[in-house]
């Protein structure tokens, strides 16, 4: 069976171009042209993932994306926005989008990481067996059974991207990992530019500050990367700064 690729886009043109680049690469299409009914839409037939983008007189894309992820719905997201617009980039990764594509965009570069956010679902679960116990820190368990991290009890929404740099970074504790190693290991067959790392981490870093509200365990090693330092006991103690890290992505 085919995986359903859900098109969302008031602009006509671009709908029915991503609509034939998605089934001549091997996906059946569904299209809407407003956001607002995106929600409706999932309940009724539910996709494999969405390319979505905002209209100009309708429905916000970004409210949208916030809705799915607030309700902690995974379903893989990739943005549609204006080029070279860094601030609108952000807010979409920060809000749990899974990729960012700028328009004009080239159909066949939308299909490629279509298929690449579809390709990372896999190797996470695969490295995720569900005999790993649980991971706990700062307050937070995170269930490598569930793909699920919980905060005094409460479920705290995770999108494909955060998942799988979580997992990373409780995978290796205390180890300091480069920008780039962490696009090698998260993205193996297509590496992402260091400043997307960047972006993903600082998305995590606010689920988990937030909630602590103090500085978390993902700590900044200036010119050299990130390091994760866990507070087992799931003490919140502030975590006094040194010379050699800051909080700052």
């Amino acid at each position: 069976m085919k995986q359903i690729i859900l098109v969302v886009d008031d602009d006509t043109e671009c709908r029915d171009l991503l609509r034939n680049s998605l089934r001549a690469g091997g996906f059946d299409v569904a299209v809407l042209y407003d956001p607002c009914k995106v929600m409706k839409r999932i309940e009724d037939e539910r996709p494999a993932l969405i390319v979505m983008s905002d209209g100009e007189t309708i429905g916000s894309a970004i409210e949208a994306l916030k809705a799915l992820r607030y309700r902690g719905d995974d379903l893989p997201v990739i943005m549609l926005g204006e080029r070279d617009d860094v601030m609108e980039r952000i807010v979409a990764l920060d809000c749990g989008a899974d990729d960012f594509v700028s328009k004009p965009f080239n159909a066949t570069e939308v299909l490629a990481r279509t298929r690449r956010v579809l390709d990372r679902i896999r190797p996470v679960q695969y490295r995720d067996p569900a005999f790993k116990p649980p991971f706990h820190f700062n307050g937070f368990e995170l269930d490598y059974a569930s793909r699920t991290l919980t905060f005094d009890g409460n479920v705290v929404p995770l999108t494909e991207g955060d998942y799988a740099m979580l997992n990373l970074f409780t995978s290796m504790p205390g180890r300091v990992l480069s920008r780039a190693e962490i696009a090698r290991r998260i993205w193996p067959d297509a590496p992402r530019h260091t400043k997307a790392v960047s972006a993903y981490v600082h998305r995590l870093r606010q689920l988990i500050d937030t909630r602590m509200a103090a500085p978390g365990p993902i700590r900044t090693m200036r010119e050299r990367g990130y390091v994760f330092h866990p507070d087992a006991s799931g003490e919140r103690a502030r975590v006094a700064r040194s010379v050699d890290w800051v909080t700052s992505p």
